[in-house]
């Protein structure tokens, strides 16, 4: 598939989420605390979660 937007790397998905503003402002205070962006925060949460949560084999 060609990716037609610029700032999307090939090996990456835009994906749109909708959520609460409070929780949205709660994880912005979180990855400026880690000098991250909100986006970046919200996969590093995501990555743990799975690591944590994925089965051990």
């Amino acid at each position: 598939m060609i990716n037609k937007d610029p700032y999307t790397k090939e090996t990456d998905s835009r994906f749109t989420l909708r959520i609460p503003t409070e929780l949205l402002n709660t994880i912005r205070e979180e990855a400026k605390k880690n000098k991250r962006s909100a986006g970046k925060q919200i996969e590093f949460i995501l990555e743990e979660w799975l690591n944590e949560h994925s089965s051990k084999e």
